[in-house]
């Protein structure tokens, strides 16, 4: 091999060398673009596709808004129908309501004339005056006789007075303030008659006892009175009822705190019975204690003081004695 070439075969080598060099760099721009548009390629896809549903939710959400707005018209529609109803409902109750008011107020009015008629038919004393020839008049109260009415005649004017006494309950479209305040209003109501209802049982009572101890005072003097002079010419039901009965004898006084609830026999009984019945005689002490200065001595006379000369003599004091049984 010459010297040139020899010279030259490094130059080929380089050139060699760049040469595959420049292919395996073209290879890789030819690879990498095609990865590039394979790329450009799938996002074109995915954006189609995104850009799809993006159209099918807006198509989606404009269908579901015409169905809303169409489902709201339906539905006040509706609600326009079933108020007009409700009105209409509420219209003819009232209407039935006061009708019924009415109705209940002409037959209330009817009965109420029908009973003031009938009880102005019946009207007749109450008392009848029998006079007897060589007696003082008396006077008797005698119980009106009652009207001879059926079962059903009581009945009706029983519910009658009831329903003009009882006042019916209007609390129809009534608010929460006006509600509290009715509810106000029948309390008091509730209150004043408890309070009418504790005055009228504290007067009968009071009343009662007044009674009672009038016929009491009474039948004492009626009983006291030797001539049998009546205090009263009408008889009294009451005085009658208990003129034969002894009167009241204290068991207890009323100032004790734990009262004996025994019967008058019970506490007359317990000094009765076999213990009670003998009598036991006393017996008389055999020996006589005699108290002088000295002290007690059994038995012996008590010695005497001598009496002064120029003093009487003093009877004889005999000393206390003291008996042992």
């Amino acid at each position: 091999m010459s010297d040139d070439e020899q010279a030259q075969h490094p130059e080929g080598d380089i050139s060699e060398v760049r040469y595959k060099m420049e292919e395996e760099a073209r290879k890789r721009q030819e690879r990498a673009k095609e990865e590039w548009k394979e790329y450009e390629e799938f996002r074109r896809a995915e954006r189609e596709k995104e850009e799809e549903e993006i159209r099918q939710l807006r198509e989606r959400r404009e269908r579901r808004k015409k169905e809303r707005a169409e489902e709201e018209a339906r539905l006040a529609e509706t609600r326009a129908i079933e108020e007009q109803k409700r009105r209409a409902e509420d219209e003819e109750r009232l209407r039935k309501k006061r009708e019924e008011e009415q109705r209940k107020r002409e037959e209330r009015e009817r009965k109420r004339q029908e009973f003031a008629e009938m009880s102005k038919m019946t009207t007749r004393r109450n008392f009848v005056i029998n006079k007897k020839a060589g007696s003082v008049e008396q006077v008797e109260e005698v119980k009106q006789e009652e009207v001879q009415k059926s079962k059903e005649q009581l009945e009706a004017e029983r519910k009658a007075i009831l329903e003009q006494r009882i006042q019916p309950l209007q609390i129809d479209g009534l608010k929460g303030e006006q509600l509290r305040a009715k509810a106000k209003e029948l309390n008091d109501i509730i209150m004043r008659l408890e309070g009418d209802k504790y005055d009228l049982e504290q007067r009968f009572t009071r009343q009662s006892y007044d009674m009672q101890e009038l016929a009491e005072r009474a039948r004492q003097m009626n009983k006291g009175d030797k001539r049998g002079t009546k205090v009263q010419n009408t008889p009294d039901p009451l005085a009658a009822k208990i003129s034969g009965l002894p009167p009241k004898i204290s068991m207890y006084s009323e100032y004790e705190r734990i009262k004996d609830h025994r019967s008058f026999g019970e506490r007359q009984g317990v000094f009765k019975g076999p213990l009670f019945t003998e009598r036991y005689e006393r017996i008389e002490p055999k020996v006589k204690v005699v108290m002088t200065e000295d002290g007690f001595q059994i038995g012996g006379e008590v010695p005497r003081a001598p009496a002064p000369e120029s003093e009487p003599p003093a009877a004889d004091a005999e000393p206390a004695a003291v008996t042992a049984e």
